[in-house]
C-alpha cells in the first residue's frame, strides 16, 4: 500500500527545517496568530453540550437521539427496544463512569463501543448492535469529558484510555467472560488503540476494532486548524502541547500511535477508514495497519478501506459490507 508515501502525507504536520525557518523569519506574526488560534480552538475542544436538547430538540445521550440519528440514515433493521437497555454508573464517586448494557441471556462474548468526540453512549451503538443478534452482551459507555461521565476537559482519548482499561476490568470481574472485544469510532479509535499500547499487557482482550483512528493528537489538530482557516499550520500552532496542557494536566505528544509495540504483536486489529475522509486522513489507518503487521510472526491484522466514505461514515456508505466485514474479521481465528 506504498506505506512511506503515506507517512510522507502524515509527516507533512511536522516540524521540519524549511518550516522552521519560516517559523523563525515570522516569529512575531506566528505567536500573535498561535495565541489567537488557541483561544478559538479552545472553544472547540471544550465548549460542548453535554445535556440539553440537541439542534432537533431532542434530549442529548438518550435512545430517542440514537433513533434520530439511525433515522437520518435510513437504518431500519434496528429493533432493540429501550426497555432492554440498562444505563448505570461504575468507578468510584468522583470517577463514576456512565455506562450502556444490552445483555443477551447466558452469553460468555462482550464487544465494548466507544465513541467520537462530542458523542455519547448511544451513539456507540451505532456501529456496533448488529453483534447483539450474533450472541454479543454489548457495553458502551460516555468517554471522559462527554456525558455524564467524569472529567471537565476532553483530551483527545488520553485518559479515556484509562476509563476504558477500568471498564474492561469491570466486565471480567462482574461476568464470566469468554471472548471481549473492542470497537471504537474516531476518537474511540484512537483510544482503544493508545489502550492497547499502555495496558493490553496487563489486561487483554481478544481483538479491537478501530474506525477512522488518527494517530497522534499534534498533528491532527495541526491539519485540522490548516483544513479550517486555509493558512500553513505552522502559522498557527506554536506551543500547542503547552497550551493545551494548561487545562487538562496532560501532554498531547504521549498520544502517539506511530511506535511499534511487540507487546500487541498477537492482539488482532481491524483498521477500517474512509477514502475521502477529510478530518482524519486514512493515511493514519494505513501506516497504523503497516506499523502492526509488521511486529505479526502471521498475519492477524486487516484493514478495509471504503471508498466514498468521510469521517465517520463508512457504516453509512455501504452498511452491509461494514458489518460482514466486521462480523467475518471477529470470527476469524477466535
Amino acid at each position: 500500500m506504498q506505506y512511506k508515501k503515506h507517512l510522507k502525507r502524515l509527516k507533512k504536520y511536522h516540524y521540519n527545517w524549511f518550516n522552521i525557518t519560516f517559523v523563525i523569519l515570522l516569529f512575531p506574526l506566528v505567536i500573535l496568530l498561535s495565541w489567537i488560534c488557541s483561544r478559538v480552538f479552545r472553544v472547540y475542544l471544550f465548549k460542548y453540550k453535554r445535556t440539553g436538547l440537541n439542534e432537533n430538540n431532542i434530549e442529548i445521550n438518550t435512545y430517542e437521539e440514537l433513533l434520530g440519528e439511525l433515522e437520518k440514515h435510513n437504518v431500519k433493521d434496528f429493533d432493540i427496544e429501550k426497555e432492554q437497555l440498562k444505563e448505570f454508573m461504575i468507578g468510584l464517586f468522583k470517577k463514576e463512569i456512565s455506562t450502556l448494557m444490552l445483555r443477551n441471556k447466558d452469553s460468555k462474548k462482550w464487544i465494548i463501543g466507544l465513541h467520537g468526540f462530542k458523542r455519547n453512549k448511544y451513539f456507540a451503538l451505532r456501529n456496533i448492535f448488529h453483534f447483539y443478534k450474533q450472541g454479543y452482551n454489548i457495553l458502551t459507555f460516555d468517554a471522559y469529558a462527554h456525558g455524564k461521565t467524569y472529567g471537565t476537559k476532553s483530551d483527545f482519548g488520553y485518559t479515556n484510555a484509562e476509563v476504558l482499561d477500568e471498564v474492561v476490568r469491570w466486565v471480567k470481574l462482574t461476568f464470566n467472560v469468554e471472548e471481549i472485544g473492542i470497537f471504537g469510532v474516531s476518537m474511540g479509535a484512537s483510544t482503544s488503540l493508545f489502550f492497547a499500547n499502555k495496558y493490553y499487557k496487563e489486561n487483554k482482550v481478544n481483538w479491537i476494532i478501530a474506525d477512522c483512528a488518527f494517530s497522534e493528537v499534534i498533528p491532527q489538530i495541526r491539519y485540522f486548524l490548516k483544513k479550517a482557516l486555509k493558512i500553513p499550520w505552522w502559522l498557527m500552532s506554536f506551543n500547542i502541547n503547552k497550551n493545551f496542557k494548561k487545562y487538562t494536566d496532560v501532554s498531547l505528544k504521549d498520544v502517539n500511535l506511530l511506535v511499534k509495540n511487540d507487546d500487541i504483536n498477537d492482539l488482532k486489529i481491524l483498521y477500517i477508514h474512509g477514502k475521502a475522509d477529510d478530518f482524519v486522513l486514512y493515511d493514519n489507518s494505513i501506516v497504523l495497519y503497516y506499523l502492526k503487521t509488521s511486529i505479526e510472526s502471521v498475519k492477524i491484522s486487516d484493514i478495509e478501506l471504503f471508498e466514498g466514505a468521510k469521517h465517520s461514515g463508512s457504516l453509512w456508505t455501504n452498511i452491509s459490507r461494514y458489518r460482514d466485514k466486521t462480523l467475518n474479521f471477529v470470527k476469524q481465528n477466535n
